[in-house]
């Protein structure tokens, strides 16, 4: 009887280690890993383009910026081909104030990701 349960436990302890290992990859996504201008950075003039780079591939499907005269105009939209790192120029100099990036992307595993992060142009 002794030998029943803790052939037991030892299946159980076998089991949930398995489990914990194939649950791994499914928390491991893609994800930005650095944008441009940096999250919370203050940049003394526009900026020359507008950016995030990810950890693995991505295909941005919304990348949208924010300021305050609303909407910025950006030069092209999302593609449709993964890519690591997604860069757009805006099409008029932006001015001074905050702006908030908000984009979203299918990652390589099939799993939806979305983010944002903010930056401030300074008067020049």
């Amino acid at each position: 009887m002794q030998a029943a349960k803790k052939t037991h436990r030892l299946t159980r302890a076998g089991l949930t280690a398995l489990l914990l290992a194939m649950a791994m990859p499914l928390v491991a996504h893609e994800g930005k890993s650095s944008s441009t201008p940096a999250d919370g950075a203050t940049v003394q003039a526009s900026p020359e383009e507008i950016g995030i780079e990810f950890d693995g591939a991505m295909r941005i499907t919304r990348f949208e910026v924010t300021g305050p005269g609303g909407p910025v105009r950006l030069a092209g939209p999302p593609g449709n081909e993964p890519t690591n790192g997604y860069f757009v120029e805006p099409e008029e100099t932006l001015p001074a104030g905050d702006y908030q990036v908000q984009w979203r992307g299918l990652a390589g595993d099939g799993h939806m990701m979305s983010g944002d992060f903010a930056f401030s142009v300074e008067d020049e």
